[in-house]
């Protein structure tokens, strides 16, 4: 799954990276104003950042007890406004073979600390 998901980033492929979602999957907190509670609401968010010139580099994943855990690093174009960090750890959550959520974390040591957590 680290490898199909690192794949999916790179080619900026979000029909890949859909499929590797689970209908249900959830991205953000319960009181996040963009918050995204399926599949097709995780794919439009992401596309939206890269139809706005946001990218996003893959500086190392880890795999654990609870998924995989992703160190991002973003790219913000100047055209799309500066709307987030430079660097962030998202935590895959996986079941049955499908990403359940997308848990984002500030730092390695917090990140690192869910994913050992099953």
């Amino acid at each position: 799954m680290a490898a199909q998901i690192r794949v999916a980033f790179e080619s900026r492929d979000m029909t890949s990276f859909g499929a590797l979602l689970a209908d249900d999957a959830r991205w953000g907190d319960d009181d996040a104003p963009n918050k995204c509670r399926s599949r097709a609401e995780v794919v439009e968010t992401f596309q939206g950042l890269i139809d706005a010139g946001v990218s996003g580099e893959v500086m190392d994943l880890k795999t654990g007890p609870s998924g995989v855990l992703c160190h991002l690093r973003i790219h913000w174009p100047d055209a799309a406004g500066r709307t987030g960090r430079d660097e962030i750890f998202h935590l895959y959550r996986i079941r049955d073979g499908r990403i359940i959520e997308i848990r984002p974390y500030d730092d390695r040591d917090a990140g690192e600390t869910a994913l050992s957590v099953v």
